[in-house]
């Protein structure tokens, strides 16, 4: 359980580019609870939120894809002695949130 929920806090707030479209999108919520794990994505440019089903290897390496990310960048950052950004995160699209309906 507990991996689940630290699984989906490394994923809120990534930025996707979708290969083909080149389009970017801000992960701003994830489902992991039902038998197909889904991906909520805001897409740059577009109004709404994308529900993006996934299998659940597909999500693992989703979310290893991001905690390679996040130790090169610490490790970039403890060589330099200086922050380096997080430049994925620095994209037009703005945050924003959305309560659940049942």
């Amino acid at each position: 359980m507990q991996q689940t929920i630290l699984n989906a806090h490394r994923l809120i707030g990534e930025t996707l580019r979708e290969p083909g479209r080149e389009r970017l999108g801000r992960i701003v919520g994830v489902d992991q609870a039902r038998r197909v794990p889904l991906v909520f994505v805001l897409w740059q440019g577009q109004q709404g939120i994308q529900r993006i089903e996934l299998s659940v290897d597909d999500l693992r390496q989703l979310v290893a894809a991001c905690e390679r990310r996040y130790a090169a960048v610490n490790l970039a950052t403890d060589a330099s002695g200086s922050t380096t950004g997080d430049t994925s995160r620095d994209t037009e699209i703005a945050p924003r949130r959305r309560a659940g309906l049942r």
